[in-house]
């Protein structure tokens, strides 16, 4: 008796501190696609460790057994099934689409997602009314729940193996217990005692809360890395944003300071011309200092659009029409075929046309030479979140990894000296952030790279 008392508290004090520390974790601004469903995991282990005390409740008092009692019992484990049925169904959707999945899913097919799994534990409920176990609940419910749980939790660990090998783990170990529960709860009666060992089934079940109650804790720590990232990456454009803004300053002073000896220069090449003649010999050095100063002027020309700050109002701007617009005009470059659109309908965000054609221009530019005749370029434009979202995805050459956190520094270029002055990047991240955007870049050697760049969607003032 006083076994069976000591087992059902803690096992239900497992569960119930399951869905505690689940609770308490402050991941409001997680970005992980588990972060959204785990309320369900945490629901499914605070009441079924109210349903485990329900039972203690029984096991003291035989008495108060009755069908009222029985049906509030069933009533409850049927809920917290529910709960875990709904957490590995939606945490396979995520697993397999991707963290986003669920803000994409139409709320009709969610609908019926739930209405299906609810039917399901009525049916099963149904079935169980007027029996002391709930077995069919059980079967029908917690096993495809256990199932499903165990199993997303495992795939899972793909996930957060870019944060930790250890929280992977953690996730793997959570959800191999969660499996080895389902069966045990689902498949397997209350009553029985295993041969050989003369273990009840409900001490095993005990023992893989338990386990699944470590892990999953141990696992949550991949909101804790998680934020440590996000930190560190705002740090990196805090300093980026504050590098780019004082060689901005700097960029200015020398392009102007520039800009008035090569204009003298131009005035002597030209008088000097007319002095010459048509000596082929001398035209051909004059020609020569003419490139060169072009050059210099253009160079000039890009310090000071990249020193140049917010120069007109934000109006309402159709983003999908400037990528098209931008499309367009690259119909002359080489391999400008491999580009196609992905639009969908998107809000106006608050933009300055020009200025967003220029940065598509300079990033569609960098991906065709780097892509080749087979690669492909992709742009797509969606909504997310309040957030207009631009993604340029090519196939091409990619960025070496000893380069990626050199590229938006003003002056660094991987092009050969002449084809670029290396303040692309830097100009385009400027413009971004006049748009009160980011412009973020991945990218690995032979494997293409994904820019995206994101917007907030304008707010209309009338």
């Amino acid at each position: 008796m006083l076994w069976n008392f000591i087992l059902y508290l803690l096992y239900g004090l497992t569960f119930f501190t399951l869905g505690v520390a689940i609770l308490s974790r402050d991941i409001r601004l997680s970005e992980l696609g588990i972060a959204k469903i785990l309320w369900l995991l945490a629901a499914f282990g605070i009441i079924h460790g109210f349903h485990e005390w329900l039972e203690l409740l029984e096991l003291l008092f035989p008495e108060i057994i009755n069908s009222n009692f029985t049906l509030f019992r069933l009533v409850v484990v049927s809920l917290s099934f529910l709960f875990l049925f709904y957490f590995g169904l939606f945490l396979n959707i995520i697993t397999l689409r991707g963290d986003q999945a669920l803000k994409t899913t139409p709320p009709v097919v969610k609908a019926l997602v739930g209405v299906l799994a609810l039917s399901l534990v009525l049916f099963a409920a149904y079935h169980d009314l007027g029996t002391a176990r709930g077995f069919s609940t059980r079967l029908l419910v917690a096993f495809p729940g256990g199932m499903l749980s165990g199993v997303g939790l495992v795939l899972y660990s793909r996930t957060v193996r870019t944060f930790s090998g250890t929280v992977a783990g953690n996730f793997i170990l959570a959800g191999s217990c969660m499996i080895c529960y389902a069966v045990l709860t689902g498949l397997i009666p209350s009553d029985v005692v295993f041969p050989f060992l003369g273990i009840k089934v409900i001490v095993l079940r005990g023992l893989s809360a338990f386990l699944i109650m470590t892990f999953t804790i141990r696992a949550l720590s991949v909101f804790n890395l998680e934020q440590r990232e996000l930190i560190n990456e705002k740090l990196l454009r805090f300093s980026q944003s504050e590098k780019l803004t004082s060689m901005g300053i700097l960029a200015a002073g020398i392009a102007h300071e520039i800009n008035n000896p090569l204009t003298n220069i131009s005035l002597n090449v030209e008088m000097l011309k007319d002095l010459v003649g048509n000596d082929a010999k001398i035209a051909k050095k004059v020609e020569a200092i003419e490139r060169n100063i072009d050059r210099a002027s253009r160079i000039a020309k890009e310090l000071l659009h990249f020193s140049r700050e917010k120069e007109t109002d934000l109006l309402p701007t159709d983003l999908n029409r400037i990528v098209s617009s931008v499309k367009n005009l690259l119909t002359s470059q080489p391999r400008s075929k491999i580009i196609r659109l992905n639009l969908q309908d998107i809000p106006n965000i608050k933009g300055i046309p020009w200025k967003l054609e220029e940065v598509f221009i300079n990033l569609l530019m960098n991906s065709l030479d780097a892509c080749g005749e087979q690669d492909s370029i992709e742009i797509k434009t969606f909504c997310l979140n309040d957030k207009v979202i631009a993604t340029i995805t090519d196939t091409g050459l990619g960025i070496k990894e000893a380069h990626l956190g050199k590229i938006f520094d003003p002056f660094f270029t991987t092009k050969e000296i002449g084809k670029g002055t290396g303040l692309g990047l830097s100009v385009c991240y400027n413009i971004i952030r006049q748009h009160d955007g980011t412009l973020d870049l991945t990218s690995s050697e032979q494997s293409g790279t994904i820019v995206t760049l994101t917007f907030p969607v304008a707010i209309d003032d009338n």
